[in-house]
């Protein structure tokens, strides 16, 4: 598994910005500020997706997620050992404090997700995403989200989508 980027993705749902926009108009004309900080949801969110690649012909997809408490006498080189995501034996491991059971769909080009708050980790199959560019593979990250989370589709033609990656070198 590989990690691919990092991608802050902000979305409004066009109805949406209009309806707000009406009501922003109002408040504005009674000389009173108004904060506004929308909860994630189909209509509005801001999410950080990363994305992993898979090369299922070499690897196998994970199916469990956990989250571990681990001891070590020197944390700080024991994280800077560990800090380039390489594969840890679970005799590491103190405490398993979580865990999460990820449904793998191997026909998709998004084999799985996990959410974690607002952190959308997407594991990608490196044969289907080849091709794709960075928008291309979120759009379908966010197809799949939106079914998975909210049970409606996600239409690209519907939202006000932005997007602000951290390695876009990397699909340059």
């Amino acid at each position: 598994m590989r990690f691919l980027d990092g991608v802050n993705v902000t979305y409004v749902k066009k109805s949406e910005k209009e309806k707000l926009r009406k009501v922003l108009s109002e408040v504005s004309k009674l000389n009173t500020d108004l904060s506004f900080q929308p909860l994630n949801g189909p209509l509005y969110g801001s999410y950080r997706v990363e994305l992993y690649e898979v090369d299922e012909e070499v690897e196998k997809t994970p199916t469990i997620k956990l989250t571990v408490f681990v001891s070590a006498v020197e944390p700080i080189d024991w994280l800077m050992k560990h800090d380039d995501q390489v594969n840890m034996s679970l005799d590491e491991v103190v405490h398993v404090a979580d865990t999460e059971i990820l449904e793998v769909s191997e026909k998709d080009s998004v084999l799985s997700l996990s959410l974690e708050q607002h952190k959308i980790y997407a594991f990608l199959s490196k044969t289907k995403t080849a091709n794709m560019t960075l928008r291309e593979m979120v759009l379908e990250v966010l197809k799949k989200f939106f079914r998975d989370e909210f049970g409606i589709e996600f239409s690209e033609e519907e939202y006000d989508l932005e997007l602000h990656p951290e390695l876009s070198d990397y699909f340059s």
